[in-house]
């Protein structure tokens, strides 16, 4: 549970958790990756993109520069938008990935594993939220608080803030999302009232997200926030087996494709790991692990060895001061 009194936790920046999220809301077919850079070469390894999910240090409209807006505010039902606004603390991240996938289409693959659906719960949420307070509706599930939750390192101890007052803030950041709609580039961000619509997409949409978010990033003053990037794309692991076990695709095209299945099956197992260990709390395991030591007697002998291991170095290290 979190510490929070809106009971949600804060979310990782971490694609692993953000894949996962999706995966446990019952999203198939998309994954969500770093993205270190905007330029063409990089955005072509994780084609095709649907979704950018844009992180950045959160500031006041007076710290902007000029503390203008970008884009024009549009009315969700109006635009085909699917648009959730954030109600309650810490669930930006969860909004900003749900404000995305409820934006991509469906699609359905006759290849295993490259379908895109949204699953029972998500795909009655976009059928039947038409008009609806969609914020309120997110808030207010269980399921999808429980699946945000999940990820965050659980603790026996509850810290009163109200107990440190001198504490110096942490900086807030918060997570918007951009992706084409209709043909349209909008950013979803929970904290406005609507969708902001900034530009038609022609041939890439990219193309217009990387000159908007770069527009934006200029508008902060420099060197002054901290950004991340990631791209929500159609999973990677069921095309690259695919490609491999096609009789059509070149023999010299398969040792590349080789490489860059062990490297998405490298990220896969490392991130399952990374997201047990996020959703386990060990305190216990350690206490026991320590208590055993010391019921045992191997507690006191290891600090005995440790303490006399020290003793010695200092001994030498005096002995050696003494003879230079």
């Amino acid at each position: 549970m979190a510490d929070d009194p809106s009971g949600w936790s804060l979310t990782e920046s971490d694609p692993q958790v953000f894949s996962q999220l999706l995966n446990d809301l019952g999203v198939k077919g998309l994954q969500v990756d770093d993205l270190y850079s905007l330029d063409a070469e990089t955005l072509a390894t994780l084609k095709p993109i649907h979704a950018l999910i844009f992180l950045f240090k959160y500031v006041s409209s007076e710290e902007e520069k000029g503390g203008e807006t970008q884009g024009v505010e549009v009315d969700p039902l109006s635009s085909g938008v699917w648009f959730a606004n954030q109600v309650i603390n810490n669930s930006c991240g969860t909004l900003a990935a749900l404000n995305a996938v409820m934006n991509i289409p469906t699609e359905s693959s006759p290849n295993d594993g490259e379908s895109i659906e949204l699953g029972e719960e998500l795909g009655n949420l976009r059928e039947f939220g038409a008009g609806m307070d969609l914020g309120h509706i997110v808030s207010s599930s269980d399921r999808i608080r429980e699946v945000h939750n999940s990820f965050s390192k659980s603790s026996p101890f509850s810290m009163d803030p109200s107990a440190f007052p001198e504490r110096e803030k942490e900086d807030a950041y918060h997570f918007v999302a951009y992706l084409p709609v209709n043909g349209i580039l909008y950013e979803l961000d929970g904290l406005r009232r609507s969708p902001l619509m900034h530009a038609p997409v022609e041939d890439d949409w990219l193309d217009t997200a990387r000159e908007t978010i770069e527009d934006r990033i200029a508008t902060y003053p420099p060197g002054s926030l901290m950004f991340n990037l990631l791209a929500v794309r159609s999973a990677a692991l069921p095309r690259l087996e695919r490609l491999l076990h096609d009789p059509s695709t070149p023999a010299e095209q398969k040792f590349a494709l080789q490489d860059q299945l062990e490297h998405e099956q490298s990220n896969a197992k490392r991130g399952a790991l990374e997201n047990k260990l996020r959703q386990h709390n060990l305190l216990p395991v350690v206490f026991q692990l320590f208590k055993g030591l010391g019921e045992s007697g191997l507690a006191g002998k290891a600090v005995a060895d440790a303490r006399a291991k020290g003793e010695a170095r200092i001994a030498k290290a005096k002995a050696q001061g003494e003879q230079d």
